[in-house]
């Protein structure tokens, strides 16, 4: 047997809308007074012209109420209502704006020594707040907040919570294209991208009876169904929209403003002349839960992914402006080759020192640089639009990704797997720089930048040891220590330290699939360079024959081994990583926009701490396939 629609603690983005346009009636009342509302809030006392005086009760984070005055009234005032008092009284009601999907209030007042005008905001939402602006500055907030969209504390501009979808205004191929995007049930979605809170969400599928999969099945029809039953609970509510209270087992369980299709078979329904007076009925005894540590923690995460969001949609918003301009750029120089042809001549002629020129084309101005011709600076202002148009790609899958966890607010997560479980022990020696084992036992180590170069070759490169490098500029300098057992290293460690070296070198980000590395012996090795040379900082000079080993593929594996009876996770040739332990997975140059991606991938699967793996994959993006 189904179970009963849950009761709302709070008002939703319909009841909000029900109030706007009870407060409308009232025209260009007078706020007179403010109280503090026994049971908690506020109370403006408001004088309509020619009608009887009204008290707005606002209980932020909860509801708010027209009703008669009240006289059983405390005169001692908290600080906020004597600001309230000292900011609104004698403020007329001027406006009071449409609040969409949100479940906020906002009026506009003004009063004569005020004429840069007065607003009085509450929310509704989360653990609420009351907000009273004077001009563009917040004079009045109860509870200090800042995001990085937004900040509400006294002295800061005033800004409304960020505008969310709008499903009044919606029409029905916006309302198909968010049904399609979504792959949570039909009124999950509507809740959360549809903005409509889940009792709304419940109200619009039981009237329209819809099945949970009917969105999947039929997108179009179900756009066009929901469109009207929007535009009619809407319609439902006019001017003066009543009340409907509902009752189950003789205790009030909701309050509409519109008859409620999801209650109908499980309570008694009470019409009352106005919603207002079916909130004061219902809200005031409403059980509001404590929300629970993990709760807590979920509306955090969920306010730090509308931040993620917001600032995701900004840099794709920016991408692709700066990827327009630099093709608009890059069209009119070759466009206009002729003018900028000569404009460049003439700057060169006028200043040899002068860096840029400016060329007037229609369509707007372009900045050409003197030292290069018109074609040269075109195609460099093309692959910077494909440079950019690389990270737009990557930033629209992230935005992506964060749109499908909101929508996805209650999918379960799958916990990760156990990490393997390692010696407790101090690091080896060999852990401070990037470092595996051969096959055979010998450990390789590598610089990870300039001063490391410099630093293992100084400090580890002994007798018996050997120097590999790739046969690249930049390339990490390695030092393949001898065996063990004293022993020099096999052909076969010479091979897997030269493709080890390959792999962390520039060879790997540009995608190549094989690489060219040699090795040396210590003595020929030194920082002395020939008469008139210099040496760079990492850099070092070898005399004599270099031992090439070429085409090694760019591959690697990641696994784990055991050396000296500790476990350690490597990324290192396969040969290596089989020879002493187990592969998990082989790794290959790949997208760089898809290496978060596969890091967050790994993780999960592996156990791993996503730190350690970035500290062990070399620069550049991945490719992961199993082995």
């Amino acid at each position: 047997m189904p179970s009963p629609p849950t009761p709302k603690d709070r008002f939703s983005c319909v009841d909000a809308l029900a109030l706007v346009r009870e407060l409308r009636t009232l025209g260009a009342a007078r706020v007179e007074k403010a109280f503090d509302a026994p049971d908690g809030g506020w109370i403006l006392l408001l004088h309509p012209p020619g009608e009887a005086k009204r008290e707005l009760l606002l209980v932020p984070g909860r509801f708010a109420a027209l009703r008669p005055p009240d006289r059983d009234r405390g005169e001692e005032l908290s600080p906020v209502a004597r600001e309230l008092r000292r900011l609104l009284s004698g403020a007329f009601v001027r406006a009071v704006a449409e609040p969409g999907a949100e479940r906020y209030l906002e009026i506009e007042l003004s009063r004569s020594d005020a004429p840069e005008g007065l607003r009085l905001a509450v929310e509704f939402f989360g653990t609420g707040n009351l907000i009273v602006a004077r001009g563009a500055s917040i004079a009045l907030v109860t509870r200090p907040r800042a995001w990085a969209h937004r900040t509400l504390r006294i002295g800061s501009e005033y800004a409304r919570p960020p505008t969310r979808a709008d499903p009044w205004s919606m029409g029905v191929p916006e309302i198909e294209a968010e049904l399609r995007r979504s792959r949570s049930d039909l009124a999950r979605t509507l809740a959360a991208r549809f903005s409509l809170g889940g009792p709304v969400a419940e109200e619009l599928v039981a009237r329209g009876e819809f099945s949970g999969s009917d969105a999947a099945g039929d997108p179009g029809g179900v756009a066009a169904h929901l469109h009207r039953l929007l535009a009619e609970l809407k319609a439902e509510l006019g001017d003066r929209p009543r009340g409907f209270l509902y009752r189950r087992e003789g205790l009030p369980v909701d309050a509409t403003p519109y008859p409620s299709r999801r209650w109908e078979g499980w309570g008694t329904e009470e019409i009352v002349p106005s919603f207002s007076e079916a909130a004061l009925a219902y809200f005031p005894g409403a059980v509001v839960p404590e929300p629970t540590e993990s709760e807590q923690r979920l509306a955090q995460e969920r306010a730090e992914l509308e931040r993620q969001i917001d600032r995701q949609r900004t840099a794709v918003a920016e991408l692709t402006e700066a990827i327009s301009d630099r093709r608009r750029a890059a069209d009119a120089a070759l466009a206009h080759y002729p003018a900028a042809e000569a404009a460049l001549a003439e700057a060169r002629a006028a200043s040899p020192a002068r860096e840029t020129v400016v060329l007037e084309v229609e369509g707007g101005a372009v900045t050409l640089p003197v030292a290069r011709d018109p074609r040269r600076s075109a195609q460099m202002l093309y692959d910077e639009a494909k440079r950019l148009g690389v990270k737009l790609a990557g930033a629209r899958t992230a935005l992506e990704e964060s749109e499908r966890r909101r929508s996805h607010p209650t999918a379960p997560v799958e916990p990760p797997r156990p990490a393997v479980r390692t010696a407790r022990r101090s690091a080896f020696w060999f852990e401070r720089y990037r470092w595996f084992v051969t096959s055979d036992g010998a450990v390789a180590i590598a610089g990870r930048d300039a001063a490391t170069n410099d630093l293992i070759v100084r400090r580890n490169l002994k007798d018996g040891d050997h120097y590999v490098h790739a046969d690249l500029h930049g390339a990490a300098s390695v030092v393949l220590k001898r065996r063990p057992d004293g022993e020099p290293p096999s052909e076969e460690s010479l091979r897997e330290a030269c493709q080890w070296a390959a792999a962390f070198s520039k060879a790997w980000r540009a995608g190549y699939a094989t690489g060219t590395a040699f090795w040396a012996t210590p003595e020929q090795v030194s920082k002395a360079a020939a008469s008139g040379e210099f040496v760079a900082r990492g850099a070092w000079v070898i005399h004599g024959t270099k031992h090439f080993v070429r085409d090694v593929p760019l591959e690697l594996a990641l696994g784990t081994i055991r050396y000296e009876g500790a476990e350690r996770w490597t990324v290192a040739p396969p040969s290596s990583v089989r020879a002493r332990g187990t592969v998990r997975f082989l790794i290959t140059p790949g997208e760089e926009r898809d290496r978060a991606r596969w890091e967050v991938e790994l993780s999960t699967e592996l156990g791993v701490d996503r730190t350690l793996l970035q500290s062990l994959l070399p620069a550049g993006g991945i490719a992961v396939r199993r082995p």
